[in-house]
């Protein structure tokens, strides 16, 4: 479908389409919500969105109960089936293009909106890599997992392993910062119990000192653990700008202060590199090498908000080979970062 021609010659038809999709993509995300609530998360006028359900009721696409704004089954199959159309009509399919040409990956995938201010583009970026990881998974896959806000909610928005795949998901790092739920621990929980699958634990602190570690690894468990990280088929990982991962592990502020001089702008596994994706400083970090991040078959990275653009061109000069999930905020500036 040549999606331009047609809302060139019905103009109206972009913005209705859209509109319509995001209601449903919401619904088929957060379950039964109230109108009132749809016109806060989405932003649109009551009016419209009772208007909107009506259409969509008329469908067979939802239904309205007690709870709430439900979407059917028929509106589920017809969400997957308009995926690839409303992306072309934001054209997010074509921003993500312009970017993996520019930064010389495989694949850039954009979602809607800033996910540094808007909740609903921040779930957004959780359901593209959930997404991604449906259809990347295969049986018997070690897939290694970072920590951070953005992966804990790829659990929420991940679909049930149906085929019953033998996975083990594995923390790629040790625990990192005081906020439990969102630690490389707890995100492999979250997202083992939704895929219903094996998962493992590292119970160590990502700064932890060479001879803790080894004590730690007389472990029958831990050092198990450890083993299977230099196995991984896929890493799924949040790539952090250096201040703020400087800021997490509490690093002395003459220290900070001398690392962000040297150019330092992303972290990964406690390697921080400046714009040009050349390493400046190592700081201690339990769990997977640099070297094993270079070598794991598939890796996806995420990251949200323009502030994160210098981050996210740094880390990308790492593999050509990566497949980056990022939101419209973080990919405009980065293309307005050429000019």
């Amino acid at each position: 479908m040549n999606v331009e021609l047609l809302s060139s010659f019905v103009p109206e038809f972009r913005n209705i389409f859209i509109r319509r999709y995001e209601i449903l993509e919401y619904l088929n995300r957060e379950g039964a919500v109230g109108r009132r609530t749809l016109s806060k998360k989405l932003k649109i006028s009551e009016r419209i969105i009772r208007d909107e359900i009506e259409r969509l009721k008329e469908m067979n696409y939802v239904y309205v109960n007690s709870a709430g704004v439900n979407i059917k089954k028929e509106g589920k199959v017809n969400l997957k089936r308009f995926s690839e159309v409303y992306r072309e009509l934001n054209n997010l399919t074509e921003l993500g293009n312009r970017i993996a040409s520019f930064l010389e990956i495989e694949e850039v995938v954009v979602v809607k909106g800033d996910s540094s201010k808007d909740d609903y583009a921040f779930t957004n970026l959780g359901a593209a890599t959930a997404g991604l990881i449906n259809v990347s998974m295969c049986d018997g896959d070690y897939i290694g997992v970072t920590g951070g806000k953005t992966l804990s909610a790829i659990a929420d928005v991940l679909s049930e392993n149906k085929r019953e795949l033998d996975l083990t998901i594995i923390p790629a790092r040790g625990t990192l910062g005081k906020n439990v739920e969102y630690q490389a621990n707890s995100v492999a929980s979250k997202i083992a119990e939704r895929l219903n699958c094996d998962y493992r634990i590292l119970p160590v602190p990502d700064a932890a000192p060479d001879k803790a570690l080894n004590i730690l690894l007389e472990n029958e468990d831990i050092h198990r653990t450890y083993e299977m990280l230099k196995e991984l088929d896929l890493l799924i990982f949040s790539i952090g700008r250096a201040d703020e991962m400087l800021e997490r592990k509490g690093a002395d502020p003459q220290e900070k202060k001398e690392i962000l001089e040297r150019g330092a702008v992303s972290e990964v596994i406690g390697h921080y590199f400046d714009i040009k994706g050349e390493e400046v400083y190592t700081s201690q970090s339990v769990g997977i090498s640099l070297e094993d991040f270079l070598n794991i078959p598939r890796v996806f990275g995420i990251a949200g908000g323009a502030e994160k653009a210098e981050a996210i061109i740094s880390i990308s000069k790492l593999r050509s080979d990566m497949v980056l999930v990022i939101d419209e905020s973080a990919a405009n500036c980065i293309i307005n970062s050429r000019r």
